[in-house]
């Protein structure tokens, strides 16, 4: 099928967007609105149609079947109601908006015009991380007591979101989506190591129902191991880990592997021996942020055609986590 797709940002992700568009839906029209001349001229010379591209969405959006935001963050919400308003689908980048009373409006506006909204959290795409859910869901860790995160790295804080918007939701999202509930509280500590305006270091403790924990830590300080694929010249350290009372599932987003422990837990004399019984690796190569965005849109265009869930809806993806993180900017403001 063919669409119209009005591509809103055309900065490093957003030509990687577009690469994706094209790999994805070949014969569908992208159109580009980007309110930067050069990012424009690039456009144009990447093979945008002259007539296709302009300064302003509103231009475009009457012209669009799809509505993909990949602006600035805070330019997120006002170019989403606009195509909601529309009723056009569309997909929103991470982080979606920047209060929780935006999440809702869209949120409402999606439920109550039947429109798919895609929040991109493009790891749920990760062909390792569908793994990992099957083998969580086939008790192979036994039941699940804590998910761990970890995203550091010598990499750039951005000016429009911070480390927790912008690296640390990744990781939240991962564990609403391997635990299927959202925290019920959570401790945050924010330390300016470096005596700045902002926390360019913070860790989170969260509670979830049947006594699951989270723990996540975040910040520039701790350095990295390897270059990062979404940002030239960092290096970063990326992984998840769901513990279990019979063992675990380790995934590293920058190696794109698994490893998998079978574990038994002993109570010995001082607390617990583990026995380790078992330990399987695998690898996943060629993912690169290209092959995940494809397989993104590939989800989406199947929740438009074919009526299927989105792969992450307004609810996990806007209100839910917006609602941890305008707490979680209160609690670190304190």
């Amino acid at each position: 099928m063919q669409h119209n797709i009005l591509l809103c940002g055309f900065g490093a992700f957003g030509q990687q967007h577009a690469t994706a568009w094209r790999s994805v839906s070949p014969k569908s029209r992208l159109l580009l609105a980007d309110k930067h001349p050069l990012a424009r001229d690039l456009a144009l010379r990447a093979g945008f149609k002259k007539e296709d591209i302009c300064e302003d969405y509103r231009d475009l959006i009457s012209k669009a079947d799809i509505v993909d935001v990949v602006t600035a963050s805070d330019s997120h919400y006002p170019i989403a109601l606009e195509a909601l308003r529309a009723k056009i689908p569309t997909i929103i980048e991470k982080p979606a908006v920047k209060t929780l009373e935006e999440a809702k409006t869209l949120d409402e506006l999606s439920q109550n015009n039947g429109l798919p909204v895609q929040t991109q959290f493009l790891l749920r795409a990760h062909p390792l991380v569908i793994e990992a859910k099957k083998i969580l869901k086939n008790s192979e860790i036994g039941r699940l007591l804590a998910m761990d995160g970890i995203f550091t790295g010598w990499k750039r804080m951005r000016s429009d979101s911070s480390i927790l918007e912008n690296d640390g939701v990744h990781m939240l999202d991962l564990m609403r989506f391997f635990s299927e509930m959202k925290p019920i509280d959570f401790e945050i500590i924010g330390d300016k190591l470096l005596g700045g305006s902002v926390p360019e270091t913070i860790h989170l403790r969260l509670d979830y129902p049947k006594k699951v924990k989270g723990y996540l830590r975040l910040g520039i300080m701790f350095g990295g191991k390897q270059s990062d694929p979404y940002l030239a010249g960092s290096l970063t350290k990326k992984q998840f880990t769901l513990i279990g009372d019979k063992g675990s599932i380790e995934l590293d987003f920058n190696e794109n592997t698994m490893e998998v422990t079978g574990v038994e837990y002993k109570e010995t004399t001082g607390g617990f021996t583990p026995f380790v019984n078992s330990v399987r690796a695998t690898k996943c190569p060629n993912i690169t942020p290209l092959t995940l965005l494809e397989q993104c849109f590939k989800h989406f265009l199947r929740a438009i055609e074919h009526r299927d869930p989105v792969m992450c809806d307004l609810k996990e993806g806007a209100v839910e986590i917006t609602e941890l993180l305008e707490v979680a900017r209160e609690r670190l403001a304190n």
